[in-house]
């Protein structure tokens, strides 16, 4: 280790009274620093620098800067010393928060370390430079104090305010190798010291103060959608990728608005127009501390702008104001897009699989087999027409939607033919619990449908989880209501074909319609494009609601009628009986009990007559009882 014996001490006057223990600390290791503030060591530094190279800084990271770039010009190695417990110079470089203890190293006119100098418009960041205000993160408190508690607290509505207010400020970037981007931003962090490990948090990426780049991180979403996923991303102590953040390691950047940009350097506020950033490698020898982040030798750029907004037309949208949901292009989704247009053509296999799937969905009805109808739901292809069909209508794609409703008729239609057929063709003439439970529908199965068209436009809009399209098929589930239909129209049983055609249009209407929300909320179309096609949509949804919240309302009075009438015991001339396994339904404006009765004495027609009426009286409704008798020794 080597020391000098007299040096100087450059200080700011709030640093005055630090003077003399610094004085006392450097004698006891045998060296005398004399004192000298900031602007007078600046604007002399050729005469104080005459007979000694190193020099000892006792200032705020706010003030470093400006000594380290005039070490730079002079070839002068530093030494660090902490300007009070918390100092950010002390977690900046790795020395000691004591002075006593930070001496010693600030002493070494040797064994410093090279660092990188961060300019931005030729002044020194030590630190970061921070631009934009990003709602419940400020990151300008983060180069700061980092603000206490209750003013986070305090500043909550503020945030939530501004949230739904949020304009993109549209500026220009240009890299070192002259790639020039127009993009809209929220906010961005230049940063050369990752002392809070930013980068990593942000964007999974390392920061090093000696690797001859600099780190950018661009918070840029293109919705507010978008955001609020950034900001459970950001807020988890756990933090993963987001699609609101974009990250770029390079050497230098100028990022340029037509207006003059707020930004902080080092927590210091700043405004101008354009902002240079530009590395000197390996510029000034400073002591840092142990624990100081060594450089790996890959110092390559990186650019990972794939979610920059870009583009005339979406910038002109963004710079009105941030929307709720994202907005994707044709190239973006290319891919998604020709898979349903392929979706919405009439091909071999399709009408195959339709009619297979048909033929299995028919003979697992008649055999009352659940499993044989849920693989027929697998099998079927009208989940691809449909989810066309809701693409279609979002973006007002008159070819898309014509073609899928064509498909869906065809389907459907071939469906009718091959269960009615099916149907003439077996002796079955009593409907199976699998026919029977496609014949009430009411508003839970609309809640199904609205899950399921979610789920369905989901699976194929992400590729990642295209895998789970069989599970999502099962959900959909039109192809056993329509075989139903077709078992209606075979039997001549209006009952039959109107009850399970309803099921039919509502899962329809709930797919087509949740599917169109689906993708509006993925992006697919701005919310402003959408036309008549899902007014249309709704107003269909709230129509067979009415009949399908009547159908809800009977089946919660018919469960309240069996609970009530299942949980009494009643007393008939003399007997006392029970009834278990209790069903009620309408038939003919009367209610028709099912039941089994219980008694440990024999049982008349004129006791059955006896309990009917006392039920009757009970509900103050017309009853028709059906009931099967066990007698209990």
């Amino acid at each position: 280790m080597a020391t000098f014996k007299n040096g100087w001490l450059v200080h700011q006057p709030a640093q005055r009274h630090l003077i003399p223990h610094a004085q006392d600390c450097a004698q006891h290791l045998g060296t005398e620093l004399e004192a000298v503030e900031l602007v007078n060591f600046v604007a002399n530094a050729s005469t104080y620098l005459a007979q000694q190279r190193h020099i000892v800084a006792l200032l705020e990271t706010a003030d470093l800067g400006q000594l380290l770039l005039c070490a730079n010009e002079h070839k002068t190695t530093v030494g660090l010393l902490p300007v009070h417990a918390k100092s950010k110079v002390c977690r900046l470089f790795g020395i000691s928060h004591t002075m006593e203890d930070a001496m010693p190293l600030a002493l070494q006119s040797e064994d410093g370390v090279n660092l990188d100098l961060l300019l931005c418009n030729d002044e020194v960041v030590t630190w970061l430079v921070t631009l934009g205000d990003v709602p419940f993160i400020e990151l300008r408190e983060i180069a700061d104090q980092q603000g206490l508690l209750w003013q986070h607290v305090k500043a909550i509505p503020d945030s939530i305010r501004s949230l739904f207010s949020l304009h993109p400020k549209a500026i220009t970037v240009t890299t070192e190798k002259d790639t020039k981007m127009k993009t809209a931003i929220i906010g961005a962090m230049v940063i050369e010291n990752d002392i809070e490990s930013l980068t990593s948090h942000f964007a999974n990426q390392k920061t090093y103060p000696q690797d001859g780049n600099m780190s950018v991180v661009i918070v840029a979403p293109s919705s507010i959608m978008d955001y609020l996923s950034f900001l459970a991303t950001a807020l988890s102590p756990m933090p993963r990728a987001s699609k609101a953040i974009n990250y770029i390691k390079t050497k230098q950047m100028t990022i340029e608005s037509d207006l003059k940009m707020d930004y902080h350097l080092d927590g210091q506020r700043r405004s101008a127009r354009q902002l240079l950033f530009r590395i000197l490698p390996q510029a000034v020898t400073v002591n840092v501390g142990q624990s100081f982040a060594e450089s790996p030798q890959d110092n390559k750029d990186i650019m990972k702008i794939q979610a920059l907004p870009q583009g005339e037309d979406r910038l002109l949208r963004l710079k009105q104001s941030l929307p709720l949901f994202s907005t994707a292009q044709d190239e973006d989704f290319k891919d998604t897009f020709a898979m349903l247009r392929d979706y919405a053509r009439l091909s071999v296999p399709f009408t195959l699989l339709m009619v297979l799937s048909t033929m299995l969905a028919t003979l697992g009805l008649f055999l009352n087999s659940a499993p044989v109808v849920i693989g027929a739901m697998v099998l079927a292809p009208l989940m691809g027409p449909l989810v066309s069909l809701a693409m279609g209508i979002l973006r007002s794609d008159d070819k898309l939607l014509k073609n899928s409703l064509f498909v869906l008729a065809a389907g459907t239609g071939l469906t009718l033919l091959v269960a009615a057929f099916t149907a003439l063709l077996l002796p079955y003439e009593q409907a199976t619990d699998e026919i029977r439970a496609r014949l009430q529908p009411n508003l839970l199965d609309l809640g199904v449908a609205i899950v399921s068209g979610i789920a369905a436009a989901y699976a194929h809009a992400r590729e990642n989880i295209q895998k789970s399209l069989p599970g999502v098929a099962i959900a959909v589930a039109l192809v056993p209501p329509a075989c139903v239909m077709g078992i209606g129209l075979g039997w001549m049983d209006w009952g039959v074909f109107s009850g399970a055609g309803l099921l039919f249009l509502t899962n329809l209407i709930g797919i087509a319609l949740a599917g169109i929300f689906a993708f509006l909320c993925l992006g697919f179309a701005p919310a402003f494009k959408v036309n008549r096609g899902l007014g249309v949509s709704l107003l269909l949804a709230v129509l067979v609601s009415i009949p399908l919240y009547q159908a809800f309302m009977n089946t919660v009075v018919y469960q309240r009628i069996e609970k009530t009438v299942s949980t009494q015991t009643y007393l008939i001339n003399g007997k006392q009986v029970e009834l278990s396994d209790v069903s009620a339904k309408p038939v003919d404006g009367k209610i028709k009990i099912l039941a089994q009765l219980h008694s440990s004495a024999p049982i008349s027609a004129t006791d059955i007559a006896a309990l009917r009426d006392i039920i009757g009286n009970q509900l103050d409704e017309a009853v028709i009882l059906d009931v099967s008798l066990r007698l209990v020794q």
